[in-house]
């Protein structure tokens, strides 16, 4: 992205329907802008989609807006916008460093708190984290940097105590061995 470009975080909340991100991506498009990375996702209904991209000087946060708004006045998209602040240098983690962390266990009030939870107090950074409950099982799926936490045999250590005091099964697997195992390969 240049440096005469404006650079966002946009997200828009919507009921869901069929042909919603073109609509959204023509209109970014139409507007100049550049997207890099895009989140979507459909919850009980709801379509939530949470973009970064960069816009020319000329295109204004209001103009934005009001063109995301206007692509459906019926039913409008809720729409927040925010400028990427100055890059901090905290570059990306390494690789090596992301694992993915699967827990599972009864589904209770204040599951993704406790596993959250855990994470925080071990300096685990989560990057992404996706969940569903079906019938009494709750399962949570997170990418997760490694990198600031304590050393993985007392990490593993801490993970055991965990999975035994709440009852729950957590896993924790480098992400090339997750994809690995879990990828489906098209012939």
């Amino acid at each position: 992205m240049s440096d005469n470009h404006k650079q966002y975080i946009i997200s828009v909340m919507a009921a869901d329907r069929v042909g919603i991100i073109h609509d959204i991506t023509r209109t970014i498009s139409a507007m100049g802008g550049d997207l890099a990375d895009t989140r979507q996702q459909a919850l009980q209904g709801y379509f939530s989609m949470i973009l970064y991209g960069s816009f020319p000087e000329d295109v204004s946060r209001q103009t934005i807006r009001e063109a995301l708004v206007a692509i459906d006045r019926e039913n409008p998209f809720e729409v927040s916008i925010k400028p990427v602040m100055e890059p901090t240098g905290d570059k990306p983690p390494d690789p090596d460093d992301c694992y993915v962390l699967t827990a599972r266990g009864n589904d209770r009030i204040g599951f993704v708190a406790l596993v959250s939870g855990f994470c925080a107090e071990h300096a685990i950074n989560i990057l992404d984290l996706s969940t569903t409950g079906r019938d009494a099982t709750y399962t949570m799926i997170l990418l997760v940097d490694l990198s600031k936490c304590p050393p993985m045999e007392v990490l593993r250590a801490h993970l055991d105590q965990f999975n035994k005091k709440h009852g729950l099964s957590i896993l924790l697997q480098h992400r090339d061995i997750f994809k690995a195992t879990n990828e489906i390969t098209m012939i």
